[in-house]
């Protein structure tokens, strides 16, 4: 696949957990003994008004009951049906995943998550509002470089450096 277009299918499908992050953010709410997600109709509206492409991963979501696995299992069904054999080739879905490129974006997404968690808990924004953010926040010098220490370190950046046991 094409330099271009593996960054395209990187930026593309971190998008899509990008998104699901920031429904799981705003829209959990506990109903009874189970957390579930509960979209409101006006926001799902704006939902696909603003981002229609994302829209159905909503609707898969919406009203649904939350766990990892759940969540894991809506994201890759929406993935597959989205890009994998349609916009990307064959395969080129998995490969994505299980590259160093997407791991470190998810990885640094996590990383401004945690960074700002007080603000984006502050009011509810939009998830362009996010997608901003983060923008804004990546262009910076220090986030930078921070990425090129991920990149050039050869590691999976969710691993430790060390493998020693203290």
């Amino acid at each position: 696949m094409a330099a271009f277009q593996f960054a395209e299918a990187v930026a593309d499908i971190a998008e899509v957990f990008f998104f699901e992050q920031w429904l799981r953010h705003y829209y959990v709410v506990e109903m009874g003994d189970e957390l579930v997600l509960d979209i409101p109709e006006d926001d799902m509206k704006l939902i696909y008004e603003k981002h229609q492409h994302l829209g159905s991963l909503a609707d898969m979501l919406n009203k649904q009951q939350v766990s990892y696995e759940s969540c894991q299992a809506s994201v890759c069904s929406f993935l597959g049906v989205r890009f994998d054999g349609s916009k990307y080739g064959p395969n080129v879905v998995s490969s994505t995943l299980d590259s160093k490129a997407f791991k470190i974006e998810l990885y640094v997404f996590n990383v401004w998550l945690k960074g700002h968690e007080s603000y984006l808990d502050a009011e509810k924004l939009s998830f362009g509002d996010w997608m901003e953010m983060y923008k804004g926040w990546n262009g910076m010098d220090e986030v930078k470089e921070y990425r090129r220490k991920l990149e050039a370190g050869g590691g999976d950046p969710n691993e430790p450096a060390s493998k020693a046991v203290h």
